[in-house]
């Protein structure tokens, strides 16, 4: 581990499968960034769980996906819907900057609402 790096060490009870359950929780947690080791000494076995800081904040923070195109909330459903019924759906979509499926999906949830609410 590097010196960044933080460490909880459990004592755990020696069991028959405690290398097995060790290897599987190394496995598991690895994608997760976690670092896992077992460590038999003095008459004890301790499990060790490692983790970056920086890792660790990074992934608690971070916005995954791609954030919604800011021209959709400009404009209202009432808006979309007439210019879809002129333009047509294609041409609407790129004004607004999102795929054909993504307006369809998006046109379906906004069915419904009030045609001053903001077509999201």
């Amino acid at each position: 581990m590097n010196i960044q790096d933080r460490e909880l060490s459990l004592e755990v009870v020696p069991g028959g499968t405690l290398e097995e359950d060790a290897r599987t929780l190394r496995s598991l947690a690895s994608v997760a960034g976690l670092l896992v080791d077992l460590e038999r000494g003095e008459g004890a076995a301790f499990l060790h769980v490692g983790y970056n800081e920086g890792f660790t904040e990074f992934i608690r923070n971070r916005d995954a996906g791609r954030p919604r195109s800011t021209a959709a909330g400009r404009f209202t459903c009432k808006e979309v819907f007439s210019a879809r019924e002129k333009e047509g759906s294609k041409a609407v979509a790129q004004r607004l900057g999102m795929s054909l499926a993504t307006f369809y999906r998006r046109c379906h949830d906004n069915k419904g609402k009030n045609g001053d609410a903001p077509f999201l």
